[in-house]
């Protein structure tokens, strides 16, 4: 039997065989041809009048597969795997192509839903969890969703960029109006501004109120949720901390919130527990008031800028007038939706700013004691206005020019 040596052409596929992975493969295929049909002799039944011997059988990384028929012409079939069949056109290097499977004849054309659709424009639905989201088959941490101007839901549709990326992840540039009709959001129910408080001879903590005095535990005085904190390790969890704490709710009080987890753990400077400054006692109006008023709110800003803080959607820009008629430029925000101005985002206006007012008659208390918190730290006047009015506005602005406290009437002196 004449075998043919096939050494010279193995030694030309190695030295031609690339880093990529379609010339590997190839390779790969070709050494398991070769394999076979080695193990192909071996395997044939020795002569009658030769000695039985005992073959050595070849294998490729350990991988035994049954032997195959050796195929007709078999010199012409070994060189076309070592080097390819002939009819393949394919430049050297390149890698095939799979094509799609092609559905049969006669099948009828599968319908695109609407989650398809959404996807064809980068939009992607929100699968929120107790902590961070899905969304286009990535997990967004809570600390990438706190960092967004807006607020992100289960089951709202954000469009994404995929050629910006956040921590690796494509950044988030909107929440779009769309809603998919049979999506069914999870129930989530997550209690806000919860302190961490001890629990005597234990290790673990507890919470039993929030700041807002708006969730379960503020029903009634027993009504506790133990943390435990072996349970997130690398946070350090300790009493007086204030977090945030999310739990499915199944409709089944305090046992379902047990099951739940920490969303989020807010910074000192995220919150402010000292209480609102009371209102000093009403002074006795002046004899003549409306001679006096218009001599002190003749002051210029010197184009000072002026944070207006308030509540009445309608007058963030109706206020601005004011602010122009005495020189100074005007910045308003807008806190009619509380759960929209964080702490970061006054802590940024105010840092930015150098003149504060805040109009409480339509904005929560929280944000009033934020606003207070962050003008003492960065050294910027502030005034508290009672009502979201061009006098009340007015009158503030003086009060912050003289260094008056926030709730006391201006002063004749105006600088």
């Amino acid at each position: 039997m004449k075998i043919y040596d096939y050494r010279q052409e193995l030694i030309d596929l190695l030295k031609n065989t690339s880093a990529e992975p379609a010339s590997l493969t190839q390779t790969l295929r070709s050494l398991t041809t070769i394999v076979h049909v080695l193990n192909h002799y071996t395997d044939a039944p020795a002569a009658p009048d030769q000695p039985h011997e005992t073959r050595p059988r070849f294998h490729q990384h350990q991988v035994h597969r049954p032997s195959q028929p050796l195929p007709e012409n078999s010199k012409r079939q070994l060189k076309s795997l070592l080097t390819g069949p002939a009819a393949d056109n394919r430049a050297a290097g390149q890698p095939r192509r799979k094509t799609a499977p092609q559905p049969p004849a006669g099948a009828a054309p599968q319908e695109v839903t609407p989650e398809e659709r959404l996807v064809a424009d980068n939009r992607y639905v929100v699968h929120r969890k107790l902590s961070g989201a899905e969304i286009a088959h990535h997990y967004y941490p809570e600390a990438l969703l706190h960092r967004l101007p807006f607020a992100v839901a289960d089951g709202d549709v954000v469009e994404v960029d995929p050629q910006q990326r956040v921590r690796g992840l494509p950044a988030i540039r909107r929440v779009s109006g769309d809603h998919l009709p049979d999506y069914q959001p999870a129930k989530i129910t997550v209690i806000e501004y919860a302190e961490l408080k001890a629990v005597p001879g234990s290790d673990v903590l507890q919470i039993s109120s929030t700041l807002k005095e708006n969730s379960l535990l503020d029903q009634a005085p027993e009504n506790t949720i133990v943390v435990d904190p072996f349970k997130y390790p690398g946070r350090n969890l300790k009493a007086g901390m204030v977090i945030d704490y999310a739990y499915y709710d199944r409709g089944n009080g305090l046992k379902d919130a047990a099951d739940g987890s920490i969303r989020w753990i807010h910074e000192k400077n995220d919150y402010d527990t000292t209480k609102q400054p009371a209102k000093p006692k009403p002074v006795k109006k002046v004899a003549h008031p409306q001679h006096d008023y218009e001599q002190k709110l003749d002051y210029d800003l010197k184009q000072r800028t002026v944070l207006v803080i308030t509540g009445v959607r309608d007058k963030v820009q109706g206020l601005k007038p004011v602010i122009t008629k005495h020189h100074g430029v005007f910045h308003g925000l807008d806190a009619s939706a509380e759960e929209k101005v964080s702490s970061s985002t006054l802590k940024r206006e105010i840092r930015n700013t150098d003149i504060v007012v805040v109009c409480i008659d339509a904005i929560h208390h929280r944000i009033s004691q934020l606003a207070n918190h962050h003008a003492k730290r960065y050294d910027k006047p502030l005034a508290i206005a009672n009502v979201s009015s061009n006098t009340g506005v007015e009158r503030a602005i003086g009060r912050a020019l003289n260094g008056d406290p926030a709730y006391a009437a201006s002063s004749k002196k105006i600088n």
